[in-house]
């Protein structure tokens, strides 16, 4: 009776998030035009009103609860006939992660992911690499920490090698360092094949899951592309996996030592690759030593020291180049959104004669009015933050809060828009309504480095979904591409995890949420920011199929 209990209630609260989710994505989405139902059916419904959204959220709510209700009882009822009959899985795939299957797994992976490059030679030189590469290339170029220093080394240095070994040719330096990333996500992705195997013992989904990271377009493409974002997402996927190890059997783990030790380092290098990562640990860990108190050895021991590396390793990197600081005003993009929405829809009215003349100091009035609700770039790029703003922080932060307490609703409306693309699964990620269209996986990349696809028929595929997207004329195929289903597999597989009562799925997932938690705190919704949601995606089906 309890247990029935316990299960209505993870239900319900399931429902209800699913159904906040569906009802303010379809509400945004309808007004900004970025639905992708397309029909005119769906058209003329358009944004609800009045009685019209109270139904619709009864409806939904009424009808997540009782997918969520049946999908637990579901599973329920068939791991308890798989232990009780004749197929009940003994651990015959624990044999997978021997070195010589590994080995052949990671290299036929890296063969596929080449196919992939070979459409798209010599790479993806996209995104910010231009002025990373131009500190790491030239001595007399002052490092700057707006971009990880790991991965501006990393990546410049590479690059920079194939330029001078080849006669100063960008192209041959951008593939370099394409098939050195490459390697590295293949090694992880293979991991990921093999620990599939491994707790669930079925060969088709791992056969899968490998032909999910060897040849799903999203996980392709940013296996070759220079963005930093790539090889963080890499490594979270590794330390989430190895989270649920250590979960599953934490004396085993430790006693180990080297399973313990790939942990913190893949930690480590996932919070020097991405300068949030290190805020997500650390939430990670609140939230840890919240609800895992028994397992407090995983804090004390992995994520904290995770924090304080990352920490100290980066700051020993600024001492060592001398890197300038990085300017907080990308960490401040919510509150700038919401300064702006509110300026934008009441005009100078809603702020009194002091509030309005701070104001003004930051930013100037045309700059305002430019307000983009999916998009901090054309209000945050004109604050003089630095010089201003972080001059007076609490003058600015009193303004914040005071404009917040007189209009919470515009607030929440602000990151509502600014998100509802990483949260709503029925919505196109490249339009925005200001900002024109915005190429799904930057193919193109920077005009310096000129595309030479050795397949030009799997480029024109590759190209048709970036640019065309094509995927979204697909009903269900196109989920698969859709940042916000990804999102909803992760919810779901984490409110199963706690239904299950498995810590290894709840700990290991709450990583990932909290990752994303600093993602929605950025600029605007790119496919690059939540790449770690597609690389878990066959992980969650393995935990939702497993044992």
């Amino acid at each position: 009776m309890r247990g029935e209990r316990r299960t209505k209630i993870i239900a319900i609260v399931l429902a209800i998030l699913f159904t906040f989710m569906q009802l303010a994505g379809w509400q945004i989405s309808m007004r900004y035009g970025t639905s992708v139902h397309r029909s005119e059916f769906f058209q003329n419904i358009g944004v609800l009103h009045g009685v019209q959204l109270v139904f619709a959220a009864v409806f939904e709510t009424a009808f997540w609860y009782a997918a969520a209700d049946f999908s637990f009882y579901f599973l329920g009822r068939r791991k308890k006939r798989r232990r009780g009959g004749k197929n009940e899985l003994t651990g015959g795939g624990e044999n997978i992660s021997g070195n010589r299957v590994w080995l052949l797994t990671w290299i036929a992976l890296s063969g596929c992911l080449f196919i992939g490059l070979l459409a798209c030679w010599p790479g993806i030189y996209s995104y910010d690499a231009q002025g990373q590469l131009g500190q790491a290339m030239y001595p007399e170029t002052v490092y700057t920490m707006h971009h990880p220093l790991l991965h501006t080394l990393f990546m410049g240095k590479i690059i920079t090698l194939g330029y001078r070994v080849s006669g100063e040719n960008l192209a041959s330096g951008i593939l370099l360092y394409s098939i050195v990333q490459m390697l590295i996500c293949s090694a992880v992705f293979t991991y990921a094949v093999c620990f599939i195997r491994k707790i669930t013992g079925r060969r088709w989904l791992t056969a899968a899951a490998f032909l999910y990271y060897a040849f799903f377009p999203t996980v392709v493409l940013f296996t070759f592309c220079t963005t930093k974002d790539v090889l963080c997402s890499a490594f979270l996927h590794l330390m989430t996996i190895l989270t649920f190890e250590l979960y599953q059997d934490m004396t085993g783990f430790f006693a180990g030592k080297g399973k313990a030790v790939l942990l913190i380092l893949s930690g480590v290098l996932m919070c020097l690759f991405r300068n949030n990562g290190v805020y997500a640990v650390v939430l990670a860990a609140i939230f840890a030593a919240v609800f895992f108190r028994q397992n407090l050895r995983a804090v004390c021991f992995v994520l904290i020291p995770v924090a304080a590396l990352s920490v100290l390793s980066n700051r020993g990197l600024q001492t060592a180049l001398q890197a300038r600081s990085p300017s907080m005003v990308e960490a401040s993009s919510v509150p700038i959104q919401q300064l702006a929405r509110v300026y934008c829809d009441e005009g100078e009215a809603g702020f009194d004669a002091e509030q309005l003349d701070l104001l003004y100091q930051a930013v100037s009035p045309e700059t305002l009015e430019g307000y983009d609700p999916a998009i901090a770039d054309s209000i945050k790029n004109f604050v003089s933050f630095d010089d201003v703003v972080m001059g007076q922080k609490g003058a600015y932060l009193k303004l914040w809060l005071e404009i917040g307490i007189r209009h919470p609703g515009k607030y929440i409306a602000a990151f509502l828009d600014n998100t509802y693309q990483a949260w709503y699964p029925g919505t196109s990620i490249m339009k925005y309504p200001e900002s024109g269209v915005y190429d799904y996986l930057e193919i193109d990349g920077f005009d310096t480095v000129i595309k030479e696809p050795k397949i030009p028929w799997l480029y024109a595929v590759y190209h048709r979904i970036a640019t065309e997207f094509s995927y979204q004329k697909i009903p269900g195929l196109r989920l698969l591409f859709s940042i916000g289903a990804m999102f909803w597999v992760v919810l779901f597989t984490f409110f199963y995890g706690i239904w299950k009562k498995d810590r290894g799925i709840t700990a290991a997932l709450m990583l990932i949420l909290c990752f994303l938690a600093t993602c929605l705190l950025g600029p605007v919704v790119l496919v690059r920011y939540y790449l770690n949601l597609f690389y878990i995606f066959p992980v969650c089906i393995a935990f939702i199929a497993g044992r």
